[in-house]
């Protein structure tokens, strides 16, 4: 005969029930590895199409150590919806213009070649366009849209910049910046 103290083991529903638990902790686990390893992918694509896209803008505008941009233009002389011609304080004309067709955003300054703007924007899986396909809008004095050059006294401008699709759950990163220039006459 078999004493029951002696007895050792577990029983059906105990193995069942701690199944269970490691299925459960191991499923929310999982889930949460999944997403942090996503974010650790995707949030620093997110942050550097923010960067790219606040110093596009940043050098239309304020310029760099190459040339002043379009808070020093003395006057503007062609308007396009993805280009824009100007002469600055300095007497140098420049241009920015964005290509549609290779989705980068260029700068010439007095006849010189192209460069990409800014200068990392080169990479293949980097796009930027404008939004509805215009980077720049022009408005006159009374805020109305328009398309003589030299009636310009307002430029908007909004760039979207993005990898790949652009897409969170395809790992991407997108950003859409809007800025907005009052152009003076400066003599």
């Amino acid at each position: 005969m078999i004493n029951n103290r002696f007895k050792v083991g577990f029983t059906l529903i105990e193995v069942i029930m701690v199944i269970s638990i490691i299925s459960i902790l191991a499923g929310s686990g999982a889930w949460l590895m999944a997403n942090t390893v996503k974010n650790s992918i995707f949030i620093p694509n997110q942050l550097n199409m923010d960067k790219l896209s606040n110093d596009a803008l940043n050098i239309m505008i304020e310029g760099d150590g190459q040339a002043k941009g379009l808070r020093f233009s003395r006057a503007i002389s062609a308007i396009t919806a993805n280009r824009l011609d100007f002469i600055n304080q300095d007497g140098l004309t420049i241009y920015y213009r964005l290509d549609t067709t290779a989705n980068k955003l260029y700068r010439s300054i007095s006849g010189a070649s192209e460069v990409a703007l800014p200068y990392y924007s080169s990479a293949a899986t980097i796009t930027l366009s404008g939004k509805s396909g215009t980077l720049f809008t022009y408005y006159d004095t009374n805020e109305a849209v328009t398309a003589v050059a030299a009636n310009v006294r307002r430029i908007r401008m909004i760039l979207v910049a993005k990898t790949g699709t652009g897409l969170y759950n395809d790992w991407q990163g997108a950003a859409e910046r809007l800025s907005s220039i009052t152009v003076d006459r400066l003599q």
